[in-house]
């Protein structure tokens, strides 16, 4: 399994999160890292730092559209947690996650459509 630690600790350069704050997004990055997990080549090494770039670009672009979604709002407070996205969040989400997709073309399958024939 991909080391969630590392994972956490591409995510806060990403989005300038502090450590804490990732609490609450803990099943985007959970599901990030085993989606990304399922994808890796047999013999590649699961905590390469390309795959776990991947995984913490999947999860980043999770958190960004949550964030996004939640009618215009750019920050919230829960307790002793307060997390702001800037309004490019979910743009700079998204190059993340193309960037280190090319970035591990030669370590995970292709999971794309396939046309077999008829």
């Amino acid at each position: 399994m991909i080391n969630i630690e590392l994972v956490k600790e591409s995510i806060m350069l990403m989005g300038d999160f502090e450590y804490d704050e990732l609490e609450a997004f803990s099943p985007f990055i959970d599901a990030a890292a085993a989606s990304v997990f399922e994808l890796v080549k047999d013999g590649s090494d699961e905590n390469d730092p390309r795959i776990v770039q991947l995984a913490a670009a999947k999860a980043y672009k999770s958190i960004a559209l949550c964030a996004s979604e939640n009618d215009g709002v750019k920050a919230f407070t829960a307790g002793s947690v307060s997390v702001t996205l800037d309004p490019d969040a979910l743009g700079n989400a998204e190059d993340y996650y193309a960037c280190a997709l090319s970035d591990c073309s030669a370590l995970i399958s292709d999971q794309g459509f396939a046309f077999l024939g008829v």
